[in-house]
């Protein structure tokens, strides 16, 4: 070996020796920076932490059992701790950092993180949005992030109770890019796969929603095991109100979502869209008790709680397959309350939103009491002001001893007799309804019972039934009509109340008057 070629093999090993010296110093120096900056994030933030790696060629920061922790500003309260059993980032890139201001990375990945977070109502909801786009100072590029095996848990700061835990969190985002704004952060993701198994919400002080599993994507949104129950037994309930409150009992075997598309409009507005959302085999029994005091709170009607929405909403197509709804009213404190059904319902609402100038429109089907057919078709425009509505409906043969069980314990009445099929149309709006109505019936009485809720008060029914028409047929109409007067609606009542009232008035007069088609 010549003396030339050594002098260049030794300055070459010294040039590398140099190099990996430098490399090792600047990723000592990193290394230690790093560790320096999670300890010192902030006055109100603190980052425990196992061990650090990193490594300037590969762009890899690795950080081993972590605790974030996030304090008021002005207490010692934790407002949010977040524990993760390993952090991993690779393929940094230091020159989009130096050169373009930006932090951009090829993988995040999250391992086991549990979060907790301890919701204050006494703090503005905008200060979180304001302290985001503050700390941001440089836009953020990151090919993929994905979270396994995660956990969340919310609880309300003034008593710790539990507002939302969910467990079993997968989650994945593809190309997730935030630019920094100088009014409102811009996010923008390619596609995300988030995946939940048991999740619990208290949804008020009354009621609890839980799920069994969800899986988010977007092309659907599939909720499983969906349950809305009363968190107190009846009794309980009563004890705990001062004025009367529905009892629930809500499940459902899923609720499927279309191509959900949720996003910021004008990066203010919060909007969801759907062109299809379908809930399958939903029972719903709902228990009132009349024993408490009503409720004098306004009630509005359905385009009014859409119209009056804080975002924006709209779903193509609504379905509810399969369902049922069992409603029980107690009026006596003796009765165990009367009661209604509909089994085999099926429905289809279309325009179910705030931003649509087509009408709210509904078709529904089911089976009422034991085996009679109920149609109904309901419509309404959003956007009238004056929550103008149009509710029709077809009912099929119904013997009246099957609305026994509702207006026996309720009433003190019961029906004898057969309708074959009524028809009717309630017109109204905020203020009056008016409803149309035709009637087919035979050997129809009604019977008055005494105060025991048993025997019958002969002479009562008896004078009653004078001013009642047996039969409804009269020559070649089989049909007996009637028509109401409009009727005023009480504003403390919901819409059904408002259209039973101007049934019931429309039903009368057919019962009791001429029967006769009104042009």
């Amino acid at each position: 070996m010549n003396s030339k070629l050594k002098k260049r093999l030794i300055w070459f090993a010294g040039v590398l020796v140099l190099l990996i010296a430098l490399l090792f110093g600047v990723n000592y120096k990193l290394k230690s920076e790093l560790k320096a900056g999670l300890h010192n994030v902030s006055d109100t933030i603190k980052v425990d932490y196992k061990d650090v790696s990193l490594n300037i060629l590969t762009g890899h920061v690795n950080i081993k059992e972590s605790t974030v922790t996030v304090y008021g500003k002005t207490t010692d309260s934790i407002n949010l701790k977040v524990n993760f059993q390993d952090l991993s980032v690779s393929g940094g890139s230091y020159w989009s950092y130096l050169v373009n201001n930006k932090i951009a990375v090829d993988d995040i990945v999250l391992s086991k993180p549990q979060i907790t977070y301890f919701h204050n109502d006494l703090v503005d909801k905008s200060s979180y949005s304001h302290s985001l786009n503050s700390s941001l100072k440089q836009d953020i590029e990151i090919g993929s992030i994905q979270v396994k095996d995660g956990e969340i848990a919310m609880y309300k700061a003034s008593n710790d109770s539990l507002l939302l835990k969910t467990k079993a969190i997968q989650c994945h985002i593809k190309n997730l890019l935030v630019v920094k704004d100088a009014i409102e952060p811009k996010l923008t993701y390619d596609a995300f796969d988030v995946k939940t198994g048991y999740l619990f919400y208290a949804m008020s002080a009354y009621e609890n929603l839980r799920l069994k599993t969800l899986v988010l994507n977007p092309e659907s949104a599939k909720f499983r095991g969906i349950t809305l129950n009363t968190k107190y037994i009846k009794e309980a309930l009563s004890a705990n109100t001062n004025v009367e409150r529905d009892h629930y009992g809500l499940s459902i075997d899923s609720l499927e979502i279309a191509k959900p598309n949720f996003d910021f409009e004008r990066d203010t507005v919060f909007h969801f869209k759907s062109p299809l959302a379908t809930i399958y085999h939903a029972d719903f029994d709902v228990f009132r008790n009349k024993l408490l005091p009503d409720d004098l709170s306004y009630k509005p009607f359905y385009s009014k709680a859409l119209r009056d929405l804080n975002f924006k909403l709209g779903i193509d197509v609504f379905k509810i397959k399969n369902s049922s709804i069992n409603y029980i009213e107690k009026v006596k404190l003796d009765s165990k309350g009367g009661e209604l059904a509909f089994s085999e319902l099926n429905a289809t609402i279309k325009n179910i939103g705030n931003t649509y100038n087509d009408k709210t429109a509904m078709d529904i089907e089911a089976v009422f009491m034991k085996s009679t057919p109920l149609k109904v078709q309901w419509d309404f425009a959003v956007n009238n002001q004056n929550d103008a509505f149009v509710f029709k409906s077809e009912i099929g043969k119904l013997q009246a001893e099957d609305l026994n069980q509702f207006i026996e314990p309720n009433l003190n009445v019961r029906f004898e007799g057969e309708f074959n099929t009524m028809y009717f149309t309630t017109y109204g709006d905020e203020s009056t309804s008016k409803t149309d109505l035709k009637v087919s019936y035979k050997n129809f009485d009604v019977i008055i019972l005494k105060d025991n809720g048993k025997e019958k008060n002969k002479l009562l029914s008896a004078v009653l039934n004078v001013f009642i028409s047996k039969h409804s047929k009269d020559g070649n109409d089989i049909f007996r009509y009637g028509k109401s007067e409009p009727v005023e609606r009480d504003k403390t009542k919901s819409v059904f109340n408002f259209v039973w009232l101007s049934l019931r008035a429309a039903l009368l007069e057919a019962l009791t008057g001429n029967g006769e088609k009104q042009e």
